[in-house]
C-alpha cells in the first residue's frame, strides 16, 4: 500500500461518504501536481509531511471543527436511528395487540379503544426517546474518542508519513447490514418487552391470561439485562461502522457472546423465574399426555441452555476466525 493511498484514506475517512470519491480524486491530483516530475519515495514522503495532518486537512474540507457527531459516522448514525424508530413501531404494534387481547372483554366504549391507541403511541414515543438517547451517547463516545486521538496526535508533534495507518483490507469478510439491522431490532424489542413489559409475555386463552415470568425475579436482573443489551447494541453499531471484520470486532463480538451466555444462564437457572400460574397451566396440559412437570421443566431449561451454549461457541469461533483471518493482498 503506497503512502499516497494511505494519506488520502486518512483524510477522506472523516468526510461525508457522498463526497469522499470526488475529494479523493481532487486530493490525488493536487499531490501529483506538487510532486512534479520527481515521484521518488523521498519526495512523496516530504510532500505529504509538508501537507500536514490528514485530520486537519479534513477539517478544512468540512469547513468547521465543531460538531457533536462528525461526518465519518453521521450517515450510520442516521441509519441506526431509523432502525430504532422501526423497532419502536414494532414494539408499539405488539404491545397494542397484546393489550387489546387481554382487555377485549373490558372494552365497552370508543373511549376505551382510544385509550388503548394512545397507550400504543405513548409506548412508541417512550421507546424512541430512551433508545435514541443511548444510541446518540454511543456514537458521541465513538466519534469523540477517535477524533480526540487524531487531534492530540496532530497537536503534540509534527505529522509523519510513518504514522499513517493502512487502508482497511477490502478482502476481509463483509458484515451483513441486514443481519445487523435484525440484531438491533431484536435486541431493542426483547429488552423492552422482557425487562419493562414482561406481563405481556403470557399464555392467552379464551378465559384468562397467564403470565409466564415473575416480574420481581426479572427485576433482580434488570441491570445485568440492560447492560448485556446495551453492549450488544454497541457491538452491532461498531459492526455497521467498520463494515468488515477485523481483530477488534472479533474480540468484542466474542466478549458479547460470553456476556449474553452468562446472563442467560443466570436468569434461566432461577427456580422462581416462572409463575405458579404458568407451571399449573403446563402441568394440566402435560398431565394429559403423561409427562412429569418437574422433570420436563428441568430438561427443557437444560436443553435450551445446551443449545445456547453451542450457538455461543459457534459465534465465538466464527467471530475470531473472521476477525483474525490473514488475507494475502498485493501491495500497490
Amino acid at each position: 500500500m503506497n503512502h499516497i493511498d494511505r494519506y488520502i484514506y486518512a483524510v477522506v475517512k472523516y468526510l461525508p461518504e457522498k463526497d469522499r470519491a470526488e475529494i479523493a480524486e481532487e486530493l490525488r491530483a493536487n499531490i501529483y501536481d506538487m510532486l512534479g516530475g520527481d515521484r521518488s519515495e523521498e519526495n512523496i514522503v516530504r510532500t505529504l509531511e509538508d501537507m500536514g495532518s490528514p485530520f486537519r486537512l479534513a477539517l478544512s474540507y468540512m469547513g468547521t471543527e465543531q460538531y457533536l457527531i462528525g461526518p465519518k459516522v453521521y450517515h450510520l448514525y442516521l441509519e441506526v436511528l431509523k432502525i430504532v424508530a422501526l423497532a419502536a413501531v414494532i414494539i408499539g404494534v405488539l404491545t397494542f395487540t397484546l393489550e387489546l387481547i387481554t382487555e377485549v372483554g373490558s372494552i365497552r366504549t370508543i373511549a376505551d379503544v382510544v385509550a388503548l391507541i394512545i397507550g400504543g403511541f405513548a409506548t412508541v414515543f417512550n421507546v424512541l426517546v430512551g433508545f435514541l438517547f443511548w444510541v446518540t451517547v454511543v456514537f458521541v463516545i465513538i466519534e469523540k474518542t477517535d477524533s480526540a486521538d487524531e487531534m492530540i496526535h496532530s497537536m503534540d508533534k509534527p505529522f509523519r508519513v510513518s504514522s499513517l495507518k493502512d487502508v482497511p483490507n477490502l478482502e476481509r469478510k463483509k458484515i451483513s447490514k441486514v443481519e445487523m439491522v435484525v440484531s438491533l431490532i431484536f435486541t431493542i424489542v426483547f429488552l423492552y418487552l422482557f425487562v419493562y413489559r414482561n406481563e405481556l409475555i403470557a399464555v392467552y386463552t379464551q378465559s384468562e391470561t397467564i403470565r409466564i415470568f415473575n416480574a420481581d425475579i426479572i427485576a433482580r436482573y434488570r441491570f445485568l439485562l440492560l447492560f448485556s443489551g446495551a453492549f450488544s447494541i454497541m457491538v452491532s453499531i461498531l459492526k455497521l461502522i467498520y463494515g468488515r471484520w477485523n481483530e477488534l470486532l472479533g474480540v468484542i463480538s466474542s466478549v458479547d457472546a460470553l456476556v449474553n451466555l452468562g446472563v442467560t444462564i443466570l436468569v434461566l437457572t432461577n427456580e422462581r423465574l416462572f409463575t405458579a400460574g404458568f407451571l399449573e397451566f403446563m402441568e394440566g396440559l402435560w398431565d394429559k399426555i403423561g409427562i412429569n412437570l418437574d422433570m420436563n421443566i428441568q430438561w427443557a431449561v437444560r436443553g435450551f441452555l445446551a443449545l445456547v451454549l453451542i450457538a455461543t461457541l459457534v459465534e465465538i469461533g466464527t467471530s475470531l476466525y473472521y476477525g483474525f483471518r490473514k488475507v494475502n493482498t498485493k501491495s500497490k
